[in-house]
């Protein structure tokens, strides 16, 4: 529909744009004098893909769409376009056919500039000479946006395929874990008496640490996003060692006013350097696998931004792991993993966990063995 607009009204309008305020004053009189405005309902074309006409528009308000026929004659949304863009520059600029079509999507003004009515000017050359200069500015600028988009749009395809594809190590990882612990299980069942024997844990460790490595091998997972950086690592390390008095303190007041040290003697002779030193080696690796991997990847792939749904899933699964030694074992643990994951939600450093990890199990081991 066209609007009924004083060349005046039309040339004030197309001064607002950056690329006509670019041209001089009898250059933007002369396009106005040949211009129409026009309303456009919602949905309906502004221009057609394939047409041969080389009118420019100027989009005055509202805001338009371009799309494009694919092979399946599906319409393929390519752009949206704002309040005082031009459209249909480059057919302007070169001729031949529309390469997409542009609708709009809210009721939408436009200025039509018609390209065969400017050749009907008496100073046609001069004034089309300058008009396709300032529009070559806009196609370049206009490329590089759509440039800059659709490599942002590539990147977040990539970033999206790469993480389905981590998702599904992922996958491979967890059900690896209870495949092996479910093997264990059995395994203790049938065959093994003592669940403490050191060999026996060792092989735990090892057969749970083999899909761990090879799924931080398969995502290059860097040491720092497993909780191994230099980053909170005093700060990490003093808070724990805070924790650990602050525990160890009611142990020890139990321990005198029970008589726990006399009663488990044999114990305390076996509580050496040998053990301390295995058994801190198993902390490391255990929490490179609960809180390092499997806590950062449960909080990746969950969007989990606060981390309560990683802290809890990782428990379960790290509480899991230690069936073979008895549903009780499992529910002390899973309890502990909760305490070990939220500090390490806090300190984002393994070393803290490891350290609180390791003086919490060696007073569990005392008081099992009491």
């Amino acid at each position: 529909m066209q609007v009924t607009a004083p060349a005046n009204d039309i040339a004030a309008q197309l001064t607002v744009h950056e690329a006509f305020a670019r041209l001089g004053e009898d250059a933007v009189s002369s396009i106005a004098s040949v211009s129409k405005r026009l309303r456009i309902a919602a949905g309906k074309p502004i221009v057609r893909e394939g047409d041969t006409s080389r009118d420019l528009f100027i989009l005055v308000s509202g805001t338009a769409v371009a799309v494009r026929q694919d092979n399946d004659n599906v319409e393929v949304e390519l752009n949206t376009i704002e309040t005082g863009e031009c459209i249909g520059e480059l057919t302007f600029l070169e001729g031949g056919t529309r390469a997409a079509s542009v609708k709009a999507q809210t009721p939408c003004q436009v200025i039509m500039i018609p390209a065969d009515a400017l050749d009907t000017l008496p100073d046609h050359g001069e004034v089309v000479g300058e008009l396709k200069g300032v529009l070559a500015g806009v196609v370049v600028r206009r490329s590089r946006r759509l440039s800059d988009e659709m490599l942002a749009a590539t990147k977040e395809q990539l970033a999206i395929k790469t993480l389905q594809n981590q998702f599904g190590y992922f996958l491979v990882l967890t059900i690896s874990l209870f495949l092996v612990t479910t093997g264990l299980l059995y395994m203790v069942k049938d065959n093994l008496e003592d669940i403490y024997n050191p060999s026996f844990t060792w092989q735990t460790v090892l057969l749970l640490a083999i899909p761990s490595i090879t799924v931080i091998r398969l995502m290059k997972i860097p040491p720092y996003e497993l909780g191994i950086r230099r980053e909170r690592f005093w700060r990490s390390l003093a808070e724990a060692v805070v924790i650990c008095v602050i525990v160890t303190i009611p142990i020890l007041i139990y321990l005198y006013i029970s008589d726990g040290f006399a009663t488990n003697k044999d114990y305390n002779s076996a509580f050496g350097a040998a053990f301390m030193a295995q058994y801190f080696i198993h902390c490391i690796l255990q929490e490179v696998g609960a809180r390092g991997l499997l806590q950062n990847l449960f909080q990746k792939f969950l969007a989990d931004e606060r981390g309560h749904k990683a802290v809890a899933f990782a428990s379960v699964v790290f509480a899991s792991l230690h069936i073979t030694f008895g549903i009780d074992a499992v529910l002390v643990t899973l309890v502990a993993s909760f305490g070990f994951g939220y500090l390490y939600l806090k300190q984002k450093n393994l070393v803290g966990v490891i350290l609180v990890h390791f003086w919490l199990g060696v007073w569990a081991a005392y008081f099992v063995a009491l």
